[in-house]
């Protein structure tokens, strides 16, 4: 963290290189052959490019999960024009609704077999306000559509792959600001729950079932959470087109919404922010979600990984890694810390 308390990246990879990249390595080529994928979050950015490398790996189905039922079936589309014998399942789905969540799960364990890669990538832009005039259904909102949808599609999933016997691996895309400690509480707070429920349900399943789990930064890539503060500014000032809501974009598609206290000063400092910044590609992230659902970094389940950084990296410290119990989120006190790990 620097003095301002903005999130330093852990690496200087901005895109997709050959070790994470299933279209030009052979091995990753096929390390997913005959598995289930789950992707919820899948409609746009990310979470496609997830989906499409996922498929690139090999998977056997790939059953995708979103709010906005037309934005899946383009995802599904640009899936089986990579592989026109991928089984695809599309859910139109709100992560925070449980009953929802537990009917996709068990579709999938009907009619696919049960899943053996979960990766739960949905999540929504916060208010970029100081916690005493952030609006409380937005602030919670932020959290729950990140911890809530990572509770969700885990506890739906988990006695399936439990029951299957054939391991599995969770996936939660958290974020460099689950280590922020200035001006965004409701997304710190649900992305930084993500990595202790990624250790959490490591600590549960990994010994007994062999059931992997994951939280990730995907780097600073150019998703909604950038485009709506910047499409409500352009609306704010004329040079968009008003629906109504957000600028360029309907009350179905945008988070923001004109009216509510503190969104124009909640877009300005996002825009400040992010002014300088490189942002990086949605493959970077792909690359590693398929990395980590292929087994290649196993020995990093409970921790939390940075897609800036290379994986030759991890790999090499492999075994500091374990020995001090690195990338986890822990208490520092004068002479310990607080858990300590028996992986």
């Amino acid at each position: 963290m620097s003095s301002k308390g903005q999130t330093v990246f852990q690496g200087e990879e901005h895109d997709c290189y050959y070790d994470i990249d299933p279209r030009q390595n052979p091995e990753l080529a096929s390390a997913l052959t005959g598995l289930n994928a789950v992707v919820a979050g899948a409609g746009r950015g990310i979470g496609r490019a997830c989906s499409q490398f996922l498929t690139y790996a090999g998977v056997r189905s790939l059953t995708l999960v979103a709010l906005e039922a037309d934005e899946l079936e383009a995802t599904a589309a640009s899936c089986q024009s990579i592989n026109s014998q991928l089984l695809v399942k599309t859910v139109a789905c709100d992560v925070c609704d449980a009953a929802s969540v537990e009917a996709v799960l068990a579709a999938v364990d009907t009619d696919f077999g049960g899943v053996d890669v979960l990766l739960m990538n949905a999540g929504r832009p916060p208010q970029w306000l100081p916690t005493a005039v952030s609006d409380p259904g937005i602030w919670w909102s932020t959290v729950a559509v990140s911890l809530q949808g990572a509770f969700h599609f885990s506890r739906y999933a988990i006695p399936a792959m439990q029951r299957h016997g054939r391991g599995g691996r969770i996936i939660f895309t958290s974020s460099a600001g689950a280590h922020s400690n200035h001006g965004m509480a409701s997304y710190t707070i649900g992305k930084l729950g993500m990595v202790r429920l990624a250790e959490i349900l490591h600590q549960e399943n990994f010994k007994e079932h062999g059931i992997k789990t994951f939280s990730f930064n995907p780097g600073c890539v150019r998703t909604r959470f950038m485009t709506d503060f910047e499409d409500f500014l352009k609306a704010e000032d004329g040079s968009g087109i008003n629906s109504g809501s957000g600028g360029t974009k309907s009350n179905s598609t945008s988070y923001l919404v004109p009216g509510v206290p503190g969104e124009k000063q909640s877009a300005e400092t996002v825009m400040r922010a992010f002014s300088n910044v490189t942002f990086d590609t949605p493959e970077l992230a792909a690359g590693l979600v398929t990395v980590l659902a292929a087994g290649k970094l196993d020995f990093m389940s409970g921790r939390y990984i940075d897609a800036s950084r290379n994986i030759a990296e991890y790999i090499a410290e492999k075994d500091k890694i374990q020995t001090d119990d690195l990338h986890r989120v822990k208490l520092h006190l004068a002479d310990r810390y607080i858990p300590t790990s028996d992986f």
